[in-house]
């Protein structure tokens, strides 16, 4: 009998406390059906709470794509780089001021005297040019001393009519900024095929592929 009792007891009790609490929030109508929907709500609202990471998780892969997209339309690495020299040619000052008919002649006898020559043999021709200018031994302007008498067989032999390449111009564009690989020579040749007297009696100080150079 002890032990039904003590579970009528505990019955009794749990009956009497759930009164209690109903009663005592009866002006907040807090009763079995609030308490059902009170549950549906919280449900409803961690539904939400899911349905709003989804979201996140999704919006987040949108984001990805539309990076993906932005980098695939910024300009390649290649493209900075001619870019950024074109601007630092720009803000180096120019050994001497050339207008684009000049330039293109200069980069027209590059291509000829130069032609088989690695790209730092063209600057290095464009440079010897540019020195004689600069020079009072020589025509202070850029026909005048690529038109000067016996000065250079390409103009003798017409080679120098050849459109310039892109190399060559870009070579006479750096040396017009300063790039002088010869250390202001005013002299190359080609000792190998050289049939000028005269200028094999001049000491060169410097060999840049087939060139030698003296001052």
């Amino acid at each position: 009998m002890g032990r039904y009792y003590k579970i009528i007891l505990s019955f009794v009790i749990a009956i009497f406390m759930t009164t209690s609490t109903i009663f005592a929030y009866e002006s907040t109508d807090l009763n079995l059906i609030s308490i059902t929907y009170l549950l549906k709500d919280i449900q409803s609202s961690k539904f939400v709470r899911l349905n709003l990471e989804d979201l996140k998780i999704e919006n987040k892969g949108h984001v990805s794509k539309k990076a993906s997209c932005l980098r695939d339309t910024e300009p390649q690495v290649n493209d900075i780089v001619v870019e950024n020299e074109e601007v630092a040619q720009e803000e180096t000052q120019a050994v001497m001021s050339l207008n684009d008919e000049q330039l293109n002649l200069l980069s027209k006898l590059v291509a000829a005297e130069a032609r088989g020559e690695s790209y730092e043999g063209q600057v290095a021709v464009a440079a010897v040019v540019l020195n004689r200018v600069k020079d009072s031994r020589f025509p202070d302007s850029i026909e005048g001393v690529i038109y000067q008498k016996n000065a250079f067989s390409v103009v003798k032999d017409g080679y120098i009519n050849a459109q310039p390449t892109e190399e060559s111009y870009k070579a006479a564009r750096e040396a017009l900024y300063g790039s002088d690989p010869t250390n202001d020579a005013i002299y190359f040749w080609n000792p190998d095929i050289s049939t000028c007297s005269w200028i094999n009696t001049l000491n060169p100080y410097l060999r840049i592929g087939n060139h030698v150079f003296a001052r």
